[in-house]
């Protein structure tokens, strides 16, 4: 499952997935956020986990 944060969003990015992710991978792409989004991608991750997520992906992050 692929989870896409940018600064367009509408929606936040947890009120479309269900409550139960067990064993779900997800990856998080961050290639259009902004650094505070990308700070608060620690609190979704966290969540994610919560929720049962197996493992996280985190792409489109460059270690400048």
């Amino acid at each position: 499952m692929k989870l896409r944060i940018h600064t367009l969003a509408a929606v936040p990015p947890l009120a479309d997935l269900p409550a139960d992710l067990s064993g779900q991978v997800i990856t998080l792409d961050l290639s259009h956020t902004d650094t505070s989004q990308r700070a608060a991608a620690t609190d979704l991750a966290r969540e994610l986990l919560d929720r049962g997520a197996a493992r996280i992906v985190i792409s489109g992050t460059s270690a400048a």
